[in-house]
């Protein structure tokens, strides 16, 4: 759950992150290996979420069942030729769309939308989310190793030029990052006053 969105509330939401996921790519390769059964290497994930038997219909679609809590969940395996890059999709073995990742529940694999799963981004509030497109700004121009990068008290204003980076398109960059940072700091400044009161606002 997602420090501090909830301030003592009891959580009522399920997240994504909670629960382990398996991704479509994983499987590519079970697309041209023979039928039979194979096993998924994690160590996060039951042995009945981890057996599987990889079999094919006579249309020549391949399918991959868990057998999990005695039931089995059959997932098919769809590629997308559509594309170059031929991506291929897991279908959920509840509501029977295309996925690129299913979820590992208790007793079952599904998408996030039979599980009823969300996102932690949907718990957080309007200064929580604008923290993190900064973050994330930051981070796609000056890395994740920069000292400063996830430090809100620090502005971008004055932080160097990327030696690869042309000025022009340095600066169009920086000064979003600039804009949000005036978005974000009334609002980070409400919330101390909130939460500190009388005597944030001397403090300041």
């Amino acid at each position: 759950m997602p420090k501090g969105h909830h301030y003592g509330r009891t959580q009522k939401r399920a997240y994504t992150g909670e629960y382990h996921r398996i991704h479509a790519n994983i499987f590519k390769s079970l697309l041209t290996k023979p039928l039979g059964s194979y096993l998924l290497n994690s160590d996060y994930l039951s042995d009945e979420h981890r057996k599987l038997a990889l079999t094919e219909n006579e249309n020549g679609v391949r399918y991959i069942t868990f057998n999990i809590n005695e039931k089995p969940h059959q997932i098919g395996l769809k590629l997308d030729n559509s594309s170059a890059s031929n991506k291929l999709y897991i279908t959920c073995p509840y509501c029977q769309k295309q996925r690129q990742q299913l979820y590992a529940i208790k007793y079952a694999y599904g998408c996030r939308q039979c599980i009823g799963l969300c996102y932690a981004s949907q718990s957080e509030r309007p200064k929580e989310r604008l923290m993190r497109r900064i973050r994330k700004l930051r981070k796609e121009l000056w890395g994740d190793d920069w000292p400063a990068v996830n430090n809100m008290f620090e502005q971008v204003a004055y932080w160097p030029k990327p030696k690869w980076m042309r000025w022009k398109k340095f600066e169009q960059k920086r000064n979003k990052i600039n804009e949000l940072e005036k978005q974000y700091w009334p609002m980070a400044i409400a919330q101390m006053k909130t939460t500190f009161g009388d005597q944030f606002t001397e403090y300041l």
